[in-house]
């Protein structure tokens, strides 16, 4: 479990919607210095929790991103590509790549909006359409966050 306070929240929220250091201190009327200091506290428990999450899920890792918080792994069992995401809305998540048939699914609605407010919390657009299966919109989703990574 990731443990973050409400001020390291709200930094995390203002750089993941784009703001640079400087900015974030000046909206919010501290130094510069305080900012990047919180960041790099929170940016280390972002990578200790992915870390920890991939662990307990015997995930292989691959790629990982704090700043971004996403872990790109490999699950050996499943044989499939796992991705872990850390975002204020939705916290860890765990997504295991899948063709699945979310029209039966009941977790198909939940699936849904943590995929739209994680989008919508890294400035990443994603179609609105109901008719666009969860498991297609992770892959949109996924693909987009792994351009820079």
């Amino acid at each position: 479990m990731i443990y973050l306070t409400e001020k390291q929240l709200l930094l995390w929220r203002l750089r993941q919607s784009g703001l640079t250091l400087s900015e974030i201190a000046t909206k919010l009327g501290i130094s510069r210095q305080a900012v990047h200091k919180t960041m790099q506290t929170v940016e280390n428990k972002v990578y200790e929790a992915l870390i920890s999450a991939a662990a307990a899920s015997k995930v292989e890792i691959r790629r990982i991103d704090a700043k971004r918080g996403i872990l790109v792994g490999w699950s050996p069992w499943l044989k499939t590509e796992v991705y872990i995401t850390f975002s204020s809305r939705n916290g860890l998540q765990i997504w295991f790549k899948h063709e699945g048939d979310c029209k039966t699914c009941p977790l198909r609605e939940d699936c849904r909006k943590i995929l739209l407010n994680e989008a919508e919390e890294r400035g990443i657009e994603l179609p609105a359409s109901r008719e666009i299966e969860p498991s297609k919109l992770a892959e949109i989703l996924f693909d987009k966050l792994l351009e820079g990574l």
